[in-house]
């Protein structure tokens, strides 16, 4: 017989000893943790994060589009572009949020890519191109600063992006960086078959910035000529509006020039007539 007071027999004990209490709070967040695809970016090899431009901005070009489109390719088969797979130094695959990213990044590249020139960035009136930082291209591409510098630095291994930087003097002896002009490679448009379409774009883009630089000439050759007009129009306004000499003034001092000039020639003549002494 059970005695009194003492513990209950072990068969009643071989449930949890506390069933109504929470679970181990560590225990849970490990095994999200765990569950959790990447690197805990929110990067999901399933459903990738792709570039999307800004909705404000104006469509462009679509063989831009395509390549864009074509080179996520490399996501599900990174031996579309062996050289970016290899730029990690390691013989294993490239992780796959490590292909993301720099396939956002391209993508961002691809998206403010002049024709005409190859360069990332904005063309300027005189023919050269304003770069963008590289702050600037992670925040379009989603990205952070650290996952897109290592994005960055994998695609110029691999060949995809050209780098160029830039500085200017402040003087003393001083210089600031300016945000570096890139530029991406003809290859990457022969890699995905359209070589002969970029150079048809490209045709047509040196032509669009021929035909704007003329305009911009022109105009800035009128505007040039309207400046000289308008200074020679103030400059007879002023002399227009001048005090000019009042005509009694003009009359007298005519008077006076005439007499001095008889006075002074009669008195030579008398000089020239008058006898030696």
């Amino acid at each position: 017989m059970p005695v009194p007071g003492a513990l209950a027999a072990p068969a009643a004990m071989c449930g949890p000893p506390f069933p109504s209490a929470p679970p181990d709070r560590l225990a849970t967040a490990i095994a999200k943790v765990v569950t959790v695809a990447g690197n805990r970016c929110g990067h999901d090899p399933a459903a990738p994060r792709w570039f999307a431009p800004p909705p404000q901005h104006a469509a462009r070009p679509k063989i831009l589009l395509q390549l864009q489109e074509r080179v996520r390719a490399y996501f599900d088969d990174p031996t579309v572009l062996p050289s970016l797979n290899a730029a990690n130094g390691s013989p294993r695959q490239q992780r796959s949020e490590r292909r993301e990213a720099c396939l956002d990044l391209l993508g961002a590249l691809v998206h403010y890519l002049d024709l005409a020139t190859l360069r990332v960035g904005i063309p300027q009136a005189d023919g050269s191109t304003q770069g963008l930082s590289l702050a600037f291209l992670a925040e379009r591409a989603g990205l952070g600063r650290r996952r897109a510098e290592r994005a960055c630095r994998d695609l110029r291994r691999a060949g995809l992006v050209t780098v160029h930087p830039r500085t200017q003097s402040t003087g003393d002896d001083h210089y600031r960086g300016l945000p570096a002009i890139r530029g991406v490679p003809e290859a990457l448009f022969q890699v995905f078959g359209l070589s002969k379409w970029l150079q048809h774009e490209r045709d047509k883009a040196v032509k669009r910035h021929r035909r704007h630089r003329r305009r911009q000439d022109a105009t800035a050759t009128a505007a040039e000529q309207g400046r000289r007009a308008l200074n020679g129009d103030a400059a007879r306004q002023r002399a227009e509006t001048a005090a000019p000499v009042a005509p009694a003034e003009a009359v007298m001092d005519t008077a006076r020039r005439d007499t001095a000039h008889a006075a002074l020639g009669a008195l030579l003549g008398r000089l020239r007539g008058r006898p030696p002494d």
